[in-house]
């Protein structure tokens, strides 16, 4: 991957209003799929609670390819983890998509909740650029970060981000 996209923001799940003048995060928050049925500040990680900012994400990728015009993406850098441990109803449907993927494969934008539920469930990971253009590119970090990256001004975009209950970081 190459770092010199002009403009490049992470969306998250995190709040800045819990981070310190240091930016680091200071509120204690799951950060993982795997971490479904521990405690959190007194509350307990549900599944519906994942269930609610996965599909936050999903939606948040799909406005950022939508706003570069990208009908498919190219699935770079993969990584295929596991799906031996993975335990939900959709697992016949993931595991096929997983089994199809590989490094260069296009998905049309309708395949593409698929894809995030693998990378964000850590059953893969991978860097998702858009058919266009090799300056469009949605990336993974640890800790339920992704990130856009372009070399278009990408404020509009953020508007909508937003309204999903995301931050930009």
């Amino acid at each position: 991957m190459e770092d010199n996209w002009k403009f490049t923001r992470s969306i998250t799940k995190y709040d800045p209003a819990y981070r310190n003048e240091k930016g680091y995060y200071m509120k204690y928050e799951w950060i993982g799929f795997g971490q479904i049925g521990e405690m959190f500040e007194g509350e307990l990680f549900t599944l519906d609670s994942y269930l609610q900012t996965e599909s936050k994400y999903i939606k948040a990728a799909y406005y950022f390819f939508q706003f570069h015009k990208c009908e498919s993406v190219i699935i770079k850098n993969l990584e295929k983890r596991h799906t031996d441990d993975y335990f939900l109803d959709d697992k016949e449907q993931l595991v096929a998509f997983f089994n199809k993927i590989n490094e260069g494969t296009e998905i049309l934008l309708n395949d593409l909740s698929l894809l995030i539920k693998l990378i964000l469930r850590d059953m893969v990971w991978a860097e998702l650029f858009c058919i266009n253009s090799d300056e469009v590119a949605l990336t993974f970090g640890y800790d339920f970060y992704m990130y856009f990256n372009s070399n278009v001004d990408m404020s509009d975009l953020f508007v909508k981000e937003g309204q999903l209950g995301l931050y930009v970081w």
